[in-house]
């Protein structure tokens, strides 16, 4: 009986204390909200930010500089009607409608600028703040247009590779790209220098197929306002397998007097080369042809006479001649 006396107080003091507790945050609460509607009640000046919509720029104009993409105002009201502004529920934009720039409809190609005051945008924004807030100041005062002719021109694609192959895999023949021209698009100062574009970097590594690769323009180009038609070319990247062969090679003698004879020694030389599997075949009908030079010997080769491998078939790689130079006999031709 005692145990259930004494729970029942501590229940009834334990609801008392919460009661007080509620009754203290609700005046409080009703304490800040009467605060707040009279602080809102008051005129204040803040910043608010404009984004910046540009529009209907002419097709035969390019704008050359980056133009802001917002502007700052700085308003005055009650604080009820700054309140969405300032917790961004309000999200104001300010289009400039760019046919009112009387220089763009210039047709001379020189680079022209213009500048535009903030202030004309003013019964704008007005017309969306509304009524009650007063603008003091718009930042910046003005936009600053650079201006040049939009041109058209067809350039050469130059692609950036970094490849490595598979071993025993290398490059048959030449990349080839489609389309191998380009038209661009841009300010007529930057692309009248121009002779070739460049492509992104492609890295490809341990090739042992032949493979085919879409490639995008440089991003740098962006900053130059260009613009690519088609945007993207295909490479097209020949691989083979190759193995080592070897040819022996006689050595043939040219501008070499008539009355004079003139021996090389060795007589032939050894030709080392990287040959594609699928061409070995061909080797048997292939012609080499390998020569010294009598002219050499009043020149610097005086002693040796160096080796030019003057004709072999145009699908082997890595040539290496073995040796590079020859010593000689001269006789004379009775």
């Amino acid at each position: 009986m005692f145990s259930i006396v004494t729970y029942f107080k501590q229940f009834v003091n334990k609801a008392s204390s919460k009661r007080k507790l509620y009754v203290y945050l609700f005046c409080l609460f009703l304490a800040i909200f009467f605060w707040l509607l009279n602080a809102l009640g008051n005129n204040y000046s803040t910043n608010i930010t404009f984004n910046v919509n540009y529009q209907n720029t002419p097709k035969n104009k390019v704008i050359l500089n980056e133009l802001p993409q917002k502007i700052d105002i700085k308003i005055k009201g009650l604080g009820f009607d700054l309140l969405a502004y300032k917790l961004q529920l309000k999200q104001p934009i300010v289009t400039v409608n760019l046919t009112t720039l009387k220089n763009f409809n210039r047709k001379e190609g020189t680079i022209v600028t213009q500048t535009l005051s903030t202030k004309n945008f003013q019964p704008y924004i007005s017309t969306q703040l509304g009524e009650h807030l007063d603008i003091q100041t718009i930042f910046p005062d003005s936009i600053y247009f650079e201006l040049d002719e939009k041109v058209e021109k067809l350039l050469l694609i130059v692609p950036k590779t970094t490849i490595t192959y598979d071993q025993q895999y290398q490059l048959f023949g030449e990349m080839l790209l489609k389309p191998a021209v380009v038209n661009v698009s841009g300010p007529k100062s930057v692309l009248d220098t121009m002779r070739k574009i460049y492509t992104e970097e492609l890295v490809l590594e341990g090739l042992n197929k032949t493979t085919t690769e879409a490639l995008v323009f440089s991003s740098e180009y962006n900053k130059q306002q260009l613009t690519f038609n088609p945007q993207q070319v295909f490479i097209h990247i020949p691989i083979e397998k190759y193995t080592e062969s070897i040819k022996k090679v006689k050595l043939n003698a040219i501008n070499v007097p008539e009355n004079i004879v003139l021996k090389a020694i060795p007589g032939e030389i050894e030709v080392k080369f990287r040959v594609p599997l699928s061409k070995i075949a061909a080797l048997e009908n292939a012609v080499f042809s390998a020569e010294i030079d009598y002219q050499q010997i009043n020149q610097e080769f005086n002693h040796k006479l160096k080796v030019n491998l003057t004709s072999y078939p145009d699908f082997i790689q890595s040539i290496t001649l073995t040796p590079t130079k020859v010593e000689y006999i001269l006789k004379k031709n009775d």
